[in-house]
């Protein structure tokens, strides 16, 4: 994820982060100890998405913040020989 922020705007990762979890509704999987897996992958069983519908909530909860955006989301596949990516912008360049 890519966002263009103002130069009097302080942002650490930290906040961009938890939005990004608000809107998807789990948190980032490399953030989650190995203690906490069945849960984690409880809570994904139960929030469904494809990777078009990851990218639209990211897109919709960013750009309510960030006019100038560029999202893609990857599901990397374990199993097929294949991965599923999307990708959305907000058509603005700075």
């Amino acid at each position: 994820m890519t966002v263009d922020i103002s130069e009097q705007l302080e942002l650490g990762i930290t906040p961009l982060i938890l939005l990004a979890e608000q809107s998807l509704a789990t948190p980032v999987q490399t953030a989650v100890k190995r203690a906490d897996e069945q849960a984690f992958a409880k809570l994904n069983g139960q929030n469904l998405m494809f990777v078009e519908d990851a990218a639209r909530r990211l897109a919709q909860a960013i750009g309510a913040q960030f006019p100038i955006f560029s999202i893609e989301v990857k599901h990397l596949e374990s199993l097929h020989p294949h991965d599923a990516v999307a990708r959305v912008d907000s058509g603005r360049r700075r």
